[in-house]
């Protein structure tokens, strides 16, 4: 039973581990939450400023996000200029009537907004929020297109100024304006990360057919359990949702982290010998999780992630390089482990 265990954990990570090599290229999301992207979204000048008044770019361009202190509303405007948010020290409502409140709810819109929707209208407004902080998807602030611009086309290798971006608001009777440029980043090659990753797995796994395997596996495991957490931390602090969906977000990696901790207490109470299998098992589920699933971290520039953008790739470059290496080395020693069949043996008992 282990060794045909051992032979199917190994056929699943090596799929996956040659799959997700070849599609990194073309891949642009991860297990769930902020996508990698090559674009940059930068607020430059708030004009007026307005004190009390804050206005930011979250989620890599995703989304924008204002918070008002003061005690007067502040409407945003949408694409028609019509009134599309209010938020003021009764909550944040949104103008049912305004067609950005219909094309927000999806990055590219598939449909029109309905019929109902009138920028001429006056304003229905609908509260959405108890508090003073409105976080939306703006279209003018990100690339809609489903090609490259023309421009990166040409030359991917440079930065390019693609748009420069206004969102008008109004708080009270004045006229204010949030400006800002939207840019595209090179993205590093992968393949340098991919060699590491090579690297490493070639490591693990020769250094685990010597008599040190004990201590291999273990600090392996251990390297993963710390590669996880920090990219797990680093993407829990670069997202502007609630709690409930950041945990979900970041549910696989944390799941692939007890696993790890437990395999680690299991080896260190039993003996590594006894902990091989829960150790490939939380290998599998790490190099799943926390490496293959955010493979895309490694080909582009913006990450999503409150660390250093190289400090995310090389924790899913290790993750990945340790998690390809742990599963063959944990699988090769499940088979030497496994008791070998009786000689002569039948499965037919009478």
């Amino acid at each position: 039973m282990r060794r045909h265990a051992a032979r199917l954990a190994l056929a699943v990570a090596l799929a996956c581990s040659v799959t997700a090599v070849f599609a990194a290229p073309a891949s642009a999301h991860g297990i769930g939450g902020t996508a990698p992207t090559n674009y940059e979204t930068t607020l430059t000048r708030v004009e007026p400023p307005v004190p009390g008044v804050s206005i930011d770019v979250v989620d890599l361009g995703n989304n924008l996000r204002l918070t008002n202190t003061t005690d007067r509303d502040v409407i945003v405007l949408g694409y028609d200029g019509e009134p599309y948010l209010r938020i003021g020290p009764r909550g944040v409502f949104e103008n049912r009537k305004s067609p950005a409140t219909y094309l927000n709810r999806a990055r590219v819109p598939t449909t029109a907004a309905p019929a109902s929707a009138d920028s001429d209208a006056a304003p229905v407004w609908r509260q959405v929020s108890g508090g003073n902080v409105a976080i939306w998807h703006d279209h003018r602030a990100h690339w809609m297109g489903a090609d490259a611009p023309p421009a990166v086309q040409r030359n991917p290798d440079r930065r390019h100024l693609i748009d420069r971006w206004t969102v008008p608001l109004r708080v009270g009777s004045q006229t204010v304006a949030a400006h800002g440029v939207l840019e595209w980043v090179p993205p590093p090659s992968p393949w340098p990360a991919v060699a590491i990753a090579l690297g490493i797995a070639a490591l693990v796994v020769g250094m685990s057919r010597t008599r040190w395997w004990r201590t291999v596996l273990v600090v392996t495991l251990a390297a993963m359990v710390l590669s996880a957490t920090v990219h797990t931390v680093g993407h829990w602090g670069a997202t502007s949702a609630g709690f409930g969906t950041r945990l979900t977000e970041s549910l696989y990696g944390i799941v692939g982290i007890a696993l790890g901790l437990a395999a680690l207490t299991w080896a260190w109470r039993r003996g590594v010998e006894a902990a091989v299998p829960l150790v490939l098992v939380a290998a599998i589920f790490l190099l799943i999780a926390a490496g293959l699933g955010d493979v895309s971290t490694i080909g582009h520039s913006q990450v999503p992630s409150s660390l250093p953008a190289w400090v995310a790739r090389l924790a899913v470059t290790l993750t990945i390089g340790a998690g390809v290496g742990l599963t063959v080395a944990a699988g090769l020693r499940l088979r030497v482990l496994a008791p070998p069949r009786a000689e002569g043996s039948s499965a037919v008992t009478s």
